[in-house]
């Protein structure tokens, strides 16, 4: 038995490496099995506050008014159900928001701004200012995806969601200052401006830092062909050119359009889905939470408020948006799986928005119909 310890112990000693790799083996099926079971817990939490957002809304009876809007703007303080309850607020663009902001970031925003005073304490930042430090979170973030090591991807990952968090912020301070309780987009402003350049300075900044990663990556772990047509068909020939400095040039420069090309598509998927998902926001809101003339349009307000399709729509578009195609994007760097991901996507994206818009502009052209017909 000693002897056997010793010669354990020796080759322990002798071969260092392989004591390295089945203690990296053992981290890394720690992570996986970490990873496996956080993101079944998200995806429960998920789908019973979607299944509570479903109640909720069935439950949400618009009121006839004579003139203004549905909303009720109040500056009373929250009550205690009211600030921890993803659904405070609650609006046609709650109902559109991703689950990542709608019940994680939004209500950790409202809690940090009522526990901290921070719209009343420091009143001197505006939200255009929480709005500017969300693109410097964002650059942080693009700069850590620039470098191989995994540590800065997850650091550059934290950093964005810093922004997502800033991103969330800035809205509640805009509103919470105007006393306004219902979360809706203020269209009329310079806020509603700034928040969208800045959503758009900061995915671009992050997709550039995800680019300047895949242009070294991809050629060194092979993911595309090294080599054109051309130059394969030099190799079977028996000429030597084939594998010229020259060629392999051509090669990589044709990687890296490629790699730009995949980065492309996924950037315009981005804003066409958040030009959609902006325009069929307010869309609905004009629609369905603005004061009807008569109490029978109010009356097929929440009917189609109420509705199944209406629902199952903008539960689509929750899933839809920039936002969440950036978490989706976040997940699949942290799990290490950022080229098979954005090459996945990079056509299936476009046909799934496009269909969507399809058959929400008829449900929308649908329904106009029906509650203008009450009139």
């Amino acid at each position: 038995m000693v002897r056997l310890h010793f010669d354990v112990g020796c080759s322990l000693l002798k071969n260092p490496r392989e004591s390295d790799t089945r203690r990296k083996n053992m981290v890394s099926l720690f992570e996986n099995k970490a990873t496996v079971v956080i993101v079944a817990v998200l995806l429960l939490y998920f789908l019973w506050m979607d299944i509570a957002l479903f109640y909720h809304v069935n439950n949400r009876t618009i009121v006839h008014q004579s003139v203004g809007p549905t909303a009720s703007a109040s500056s009373t303080p929250f009550s205690v159900p009211q600030l921890i309850s993803p659904f405070t607020g609650l609006s046609v663009k709650m109902m559109m928001m991703d689950p990542v902001n709608n019940y994680i970031f939004t209500p950790a925003a409202l809690i940090f701004n009522e526990v901290t005073k921070f719209s009343t304490v420091f009143y001197f930042i505006t939200p255009n200012m929480v709005s500017f430090i969300g693109i410097l979170f964002a650059v942080g973030a693009a700069k850590c995806m620039c470098f191989d090591a995994r540590i800065y991807h997850c650091l550059a990952i934290f950093l964005f969601q810093m922004r997502t968090w800033c991103d969330a912020l800035d809205g509640i301070v805009a509103r919470c200052r105007i006393g306004m309780v219902q979360h809706v987009s203020l269209r009329n402003t310079s806020g509603y401006v700034v928040d969208g350049v800045a959503d758009a300075l900061g995915f671009a900044a992050f997709l550039i830092g995800c680019f300047q990663y895949l242009r070294t990556v991809v050629p060194k772990h092979k993911y595309l062909p090294l080599s054109t047509n051309d130059t394969c068909k030099e190799c079977k020939d028996g000429n030597s050119n084939g594998g010229s400095p020259q060629n392999n040039i051509v090669s990589n420069a044709n990687t890296q359009r490629r790699v730009f090309y995949v980065v492309l598509c996924f950037g315009l998927q981005m804003a066409i889905g958040a030009f959609f998902w902006d325009h069929y926001i307010n869309a609905y809101h004009n629609l369905l939470e603005t004061s009807a003339p008569s109490e029978a349009q109010t009356a097929a307000q929440n009917d189609v408020l109420r509705s199944s399709i209406t629902w199952i729509l903008m539960w689509f578009w929750r899933l839809s948006n920039a936002h969440t195609f950036i978490q989706f994007l976040l997940f699949a760097i942290y799990i290490n799986r950022l080229w098979e991901f954005l090459t996945w996507i990079q056509f299936v994206g476009f046909a799934q928005i496009f269909t969507l818009a399809f058959f929400t502009e008829m449900h929308l052209s649908t329904v106009r119909s029906y509650i203008m017909s009450f009139s």
